[in-house]
This record gives structure tokens, sequence and C-alpha cells, in this order.
């Protein structure tokens, strides 16, 4: 069966919370009229953009996942949001830095080959 909820995920990477909500007019008119939500988050310690990411889509820590720093990248073996989503029946789709395609499909990038991925199944 297939999902009915949609999940449109925008993380803005190095934007402290304070600036992204003057800053940011269409993502912020979004949440007013209902159409979005805000969440709030603590980050992860070490908080790099690779140890995040790989958090945000396993929902576990660095210790876990083990992705400690940028330079320190590889397949992680914890399932992820667009597999657990594409499990359940649903479609997923990303716009995102090279981390994902390390983390989550195949490492090292590739950039012939991972620059754009269609997952017949996602």
């Amino acid at each position: 069966m297939a999902l009915k909820s949609k999940l449109l995920l925008i993380i803005l990477d190095g934007v402290p919370y304070r600036n992204w909500r003057r800053l940011m007019g269409n993502l912020e008119g979004w949440v007013q009229s209902g159409e979005a939500q805000v969440w709030k988050m603590r980050s992860v310690l070490p908080s790099t953009s690779a140890c995040c990411y790989a958090s945000i889509h396993t929902g576990v820590t660095p210790q876990v996942h083990g992705i400690l720093s940028n330079e320190n990248r590889f397949r992680v073996t914890q399932p992820d949001i667009f597999s657990e989503v594409s499990k359940a029946g649903g479609k997923t789709g990303a716009v995102t830095h090279s981390y994902w395609s390390e983390f989550f499909r195949s490492y090292p990038f590739d950039l012939v080959e991972d620059m754009e991925f269609d997952d017949p199944g996602g």
C-alpha cells in the first residue's frame, strides 16, 4: 500500500537558527500559512556536516554509524529514511550533497555515476 503523506525535509547546513527565519522568506511563508512546520534541533557531536547528515538520515549518533568527521566517509550499515520509506511502499527523492550517495548508495562518490541517480524502486 502506498503511503499517503508527503514530507519535504529541508536541511539548511551552516545557517544559524536565529538567521534562517529572518532571511528565508519563502520558507517562513509556508510556516505562517500552516503548510510547513519548524523543528529546532540539537546537533550531534561532532557537529560537522557529514556527521549530522548521517545522523539525520539514520536516526543514530555518530558513535553508532561511525561517521566522525567530514573526511571520514563510507557506506553506513544502518537503515536510512530513504530505504525505510521505500520498504513501506513510498517514493523518495533527494537533492543533496555527495555525502548522501557515499553514505547510502555507494562509496566513493563517482561524478559520472552518482551525479544523478534514479532508483527504480524509490
